[in-house]
């Protein structure tokens, strides 16, 4: 279930992430203003960068914790289609035995 969603999405990552990456201010042309205002706006861009960088670890935790119950729930899925497993083979055996059981009783009766 989890490897499907990851192959639909796998295409589009790069476009997620171009589209998720923040806005951040542009340089003013350095020929128009003065040192100040430039100052100002190197001080815009490391706030942005590191709000940024705040919710990208935000995210990246979050996606950590999702991805760690997907692969509990998997474990767990496995574990459950294992056991199903187990006992379908024991009933298999079962029920094979109980027809070369059969087969042989048919077989007796027949020859007698």
């Amino acid at each position: 279930m989890a490897a499907g969603w990851i192959t639909a999405v796998a295409p589009y990552l790069p476009e997620i992430v171009r589209l998720a990456r923040p806005i951040f201010t542009r340089t003013p042309p350095q020929a128009d203003l003065g040192q100040q205002r430039r100052l100002d706006v190197i001080d815009a861009q490391i706030g942005e960068l590191q709000d940024a960088a705040s919710q990208n670890a935000d995210s990246i935790a979050k996606l950590a914790a999702d991805m760690q119950k997907t692969i509990e729930v998997l474990q767990l899925g496995a574990e459950r289609l294992e056991r199903r497993l187990v006992l379908s083979n024991r009933l298999a055996v079962a029920a094979a035995t109980a027809a070369a059981l059969a087969f042989a009783l048919a077989a007796y009766a027949l020859a007698r």
